[in-house]
């Protein structure tokens, strides 16, 4: 089974969502991630990156700066 840890990108920091996440879907203009022990969040910000090789995926928050 392959898991991996979910980041939020804001700027250069980057912030761990979720350890372990082996599930994702998509609905209604959010998405929705598992991991191994049931615990699920719902993110409404756009999945940017997924790196299989480092088990990691990237969320960004869009820059509000005009």
């Amino acid at each position: 089974m392959c898991e991996v840890n979910a980041y939020l990108r804001k700027g250069n920091d980057e912030t761990l969502i979720m350890e372990k996440v082996y599930k994702l879907e998509t609905s209604e203009g959010q998405i929705r991630i598992e991991n191994l022990f049931g615990e699920q969040k719902f993110i409404k910000v756009p999945l940017k990156e997924i790196h299989f090789d480092e088990n990691r995926m990237i969320f960004v928050e869009p820059n509000n700066t005009p």
